[in-house]
């Protein structure tokens, strides 16, 4: 008696299945919007939060800055920083006399 073999086609056909599912999974994974794209994104998420901690410090130091100066603190030194003066104060403007070419020595040679 000869025992005939049968093709179990929904175990093959899952089989199949399977293997296509993963080698889709693989290419997907390495292609521009897989596994190499998440790391940069992440790595460009954590460098934009180390801008946004050194940037709301920033802000706070130029936030109190501002409240300092709406009270009238270091008021004179900033308008001093600008080149201003204060009310009642005399500007005195030095200027640097003016060098067109530097000049020559007319000595006669001997």
């Amino acid at each position: 008696m000869q025992e005939e073999k049968t093709v179990n086609w929904k175990r093959l056909m899952a089989i199949l299945a399977t293997g296509a599912l993963s080698v889709y999974t693989i290419v997907t994974l390495q292609g521009p919007h897989g596994i190499g794209a998440l790391r940069t994104k992440l790595a460009k998420i954590q460098e934009l939060h180390s801008q946004q901690g050194t940037l709301a410090k920033e802000l706070a130091e130029k936030e109190k800055r501002v409240k300092s100066l709406e009270r009238g603190q270091n008021l004179d030194m900033e308008m001093r920083r600008f080149g201003r003066t204060l009310p009642g104060e005399v500007e005195y403007k030095v200027a640097e006399p003016k060098v067109d070419a530097p000049a020559e020595d007319e000595t006669t040679p001997d």
